[in-house]
């Protein structure tokens, strides 16, 4: 066996980033940029009004203020909706009513909000003192031109699709999606909604492990359950020939029916590693066929669905080019004493509780590897360290979210 972090270390060396292509920017969402974007142009491109109201000299409204002489009086000379360009300055004793967004005129440097004014046809009168720069953005104060707007290997979502539409940005260099082919082995395995016998289980695995692919940010290919004879496995496996990432679940121990590890190597699978000191998932087995990566995860609904979390994920990441790889984590404080048997690298299913500013954690109740009720109701990890036998309640505890953040 080899320990948690070689095995993570093997799998990112065998990933490599996939080709760009390029995105209709409203098919952007969830995909990853594959180069850095950079603004064509100022953003905003020129100096604008921030609020609603009179665009004016700051100095001309200086009696309106602490010490002065009152309400300030000014000549309205345009009228200036969001869209049109102003089209002469204003002079001393002259405003300029402006809309939201609207382009600053010339002469003006300050805009008074509509509210601390009264007007009528032809003047209005200022009853509040601004100051130079009050509510009005400049020109470039978000990006100026051929500034880094948005960073190679960022994940998409809604404030970079924004960004990239400011930038200028019709189509997005995205990395191409991986293709993920996922086969559940086992015949005490059978799909949701078909007729099962005495001793077989609903699949839980391939349509799990198939949403996981798919919410990291691949494509899936499902290729249904090959059943423990040889002959069934190699028939998913040559269909499985053409994706990025091979994906099965069970078969992979030491049993008289676990065929995957002899079935991959039959198949042309080069072997990487095979056990990992870690639980759950010792049993976990990884290789490689051609540019192929191949990940042979354990039965046990919460063993296949952790070390997708541990290795699977974090491959598909390193294929997408993310900046983030693998599951974001953080420290938190353990509310309940954990006691466990050392020697291996434990990934205890938690759930945070409390909502204060120090986040506290506490391990689900019962971590059998058959439990996928601690999958829903544990979303965090608990790292507990192969030399750890027990961590004391308030000790600090690194946590994995596999939610995502």
């Amino acid at each position: 066996m080899i320990s948690y972090r070689e095995a993570l270390e093997s799998v990112l060396a065998a990933a490599k980033t996939l080709p760009a292509e390029s995105v209709p920017l409203a098919r952007a969402l969830g995909r990853t940029l594959a180069r850095d974007v950079k603004a064509r142009e100022d953003i905003p491109p020129f100096t604008k009004a921030t609020m609603d109201g009179y665009a004016v000299r700051a100095a001309d409204t200086a009696p309106a203020g602490p010490g002065g002489h009152g309400p300030v009086e000014l000549e309205v000379v345009a009228d200036l909706p969001a869209g049109q360009v102003p089209r002469k300055p204003i002079g001393p004793g002259q405003a300029v009513r402006i809309m939201t967004g609207a382009p600053l005129p010339a002469g003006a440097d300050a805009v008074v909000m509509v509210e601390d004014t009264g007007s009528h046809d032809r003047a209005v009168t200022i009853l509040s003192r601004v100051r130079p720069g009050d509510n009005i953005g400049l020109a470039g104060e978000d990006l100026k031109k051929g500034e880094k707007a948005v960073e190679r290997g960022a994940l998409i979502g809604p404030a970079e699709i924004g960004m990239l539409a400011a930038s200028g940005l019709a189509l997005v260099p995205a990395t191409r999606r991986p293709n993920v082919a996922v086969i559940p082995t086992g015949d005490e395995i059978v799909e949701p909604g078909q007729p099962k016998r005495r001793g077989q289980i609903r699949n839980s695995n391939g349509p799990a492990l198939t949403a996981m692919a798919a919410q990291a940010g691949a494509e899936t290919i499902y290729l249904g359950i090959a059943r423990d004879k040889s002959a069934s496995l190699a028939a998913r496996l040559a269909r499985a020939k053409g994706a990025d990432v091979l994906v099965l679940s069970g078969g992979v121990s030491v049993g008289d029916y676990d065929l995957v590890k002899a079935g991959l190597e039959t198949a042309g699978v080069r072997p990487v590693f095979w056990q990992v000191r870690i639980k759950p998932g010792k049993p976990v087995f990884f290789g490689v066929r051609g540019r192929q990566l191949v990940f042979g995860l354990p039965g046990n609904p919460t063993s296949s669905m952790v070390t997708f979390h541990l290795f699977v994920r974090p491959a598909l990441d390193r294929l997408l080019g993310r900046a983030a790889i693998g599951m974001a984590s953080a420290t938190a404080v353990l509310d309940e004493a954990i006691a466990i048997k050392p020697g291996r690298t434990q990934f205890l299913r938690g759930r945070l509780v409390g909502r204060g500013p120090t986040l506290r954690v506490v391990p689900y109740g019962d971590q059998q590897s058959g439990i996928l009720r601690s999958m829903v109701q544990g979303r965090v990890l608990i790292v507990v360290q192969a030399e750890v036998g027990r961590i004391e309640a308030g000790s600090e505890v690194e946590i994995m979210f596999m939610d995502g953040t």
